[in-house]
C-alpha cells in the first residue's frame, strides 16, 4: 500500500433532506478509527434513523485500521430502524473493504446510490398473539411465509427457532397479549417480540437436572446479536440473524 499524507481525521454531520450524511475527512487509522466508531454509535442512539458515510475524502493510513467499519456495522445491527451505509470510497480505499471487512450490501459506489437505499421500505410483518400454546405455532408459520416471500429460504431454519423461543417466552413468562415484528434488512432478519412485562429477557446457566429454560440459550446460539429492551409499556426482546452473503 503506498504511503499516503497524514491528515488529521474529522467529520461533520450533514442533513440532506431530513437524512443524516456524516462528511468523514483525513486519513483513518486504528486509533482516530476508534473514535469515529463511537461518534457514529453516539449519532445512531441519538438519532435512530439511518446514515450515510461520505468517504469521499478518506484516506486510510494501514489496511487495518478499516476493521473499524465491521465495528461500527456490528453494533449498528443492534437498532432496527438505523441503516449505516458506506457511500463513494476513493480508489484507493475501495479495494480495502473487502466482503470480510464490510458486508457489499452496505457499500455504495455514490452517495445518491446510497441515500436511495437507506430510504428504501423495509419489508416487515406483524402479528399480534394471545398468550397461548398455540403462539408458537403461529409465530413459526408467519416467518416461514416471510422468509419464503422474501426468497430467503436459507433462513427459515434458524429465524423461525428463534421466534418459536422468543415467543413462548413471552407466553410463559409475561402472559400479556404478545405482538412480533419480522423485518428484513439489507444484511440481517431483525425478529422481535414485545410483551406487556418489564421483566427482561436473560441468558441464565442450563442447568441439566431442570426442564425447559432453553430458550433464550438457544436464541443466544443462532443469532447474531440479541438483547432486551425496556419500554413504557413492557418490553421487546429481539434477535438479528445474518442474511447469507452469497444469496441476493
Amino acid at each position: 500500500m503506498a504511503p499516503v499524507s497524514e491528515a488529521p481525521l474529522t467529520w461533520s454531520l450533514e442533513t440532506h433532506n431530513g437524512l443524516l450524511v456524516l462528511v468523514v475527512a483525513g486519513t483513518l487509522d486504528e486509533i482516530s478509527g476508534e473514535s469515529l466508531r463511537a461518534g457514529v454509535m453516539e449519532l445512531s442512539r441519538r438519532h435512530r434513523a439511518g446514515m450515510l458515510i461520505d468517504a469521499r475524502a478518506l484516506s486510510v493510513a494501514t489496511a487495518a485500521a478499516v476493521t473499524v467499519f465491521t465495528r461500527i456495522m456490528d453494533e449498528a445491527r443492534r437498532w432496527p430502524d438505523v441503516r449505516v451505509l458506506v457511500c463513494a470510497p476513493s480508489a484507493a480505499v475501495a479495494p480495502l473493504l473487502s466482503a470480510d471487512v464490510l458486508n457489499p450490501r452496505l457499500l455504495f459506489t455514490s452517495v445518491a446510490a446510497g441515500r436511495t437505499a437507506v430510504r428504501a421500505a423495509v419489508p416487515t410483518i406483524t402479528e399480534n398473539m394471545l398468550p397461548v400454546l398455540g403462539a408458537a405455532r403461529r409465530a413459526r408459520d408467519v416467518i416461514t411465509e416471510a422468509c419464503l416471500r422474501w426468497d430467503e429460504p436459507d433462513l427459515i431454519g434458524s429465524a423461525t427457532l428463534v421466534g418459536t423461543e422468543l415467543v413462548n417466552n413471552a407466553v410463559v413468562h409475561a402472559r400479556t397479549m404478545i405482538s412480533m415484528r419480522v423485518r428484513l434488512q439489507l444484511c440481517h432478519l431483525h425478529i422481535a417480540v414485545t410483551d406487556g412485562s418489564a421483566e427482561h429477557a436473560v441468558r441464565r446457566p442450563l442447568n441439566p437436572h431442570h426442564v425447559g429454560g432453553r430458550g433464550i440459550p438457544l436464541v443466544d446460539a443462532f443469532s447474531a446479536a440479541w438483547g432486551s429492551t425496556p419500554l413504557p409499556t413492557g418490553k421487546v426482546v429481539w434477535s438479528v440473524l445474518d442474511r447469507p452473503r452469497d444469496h441476493s
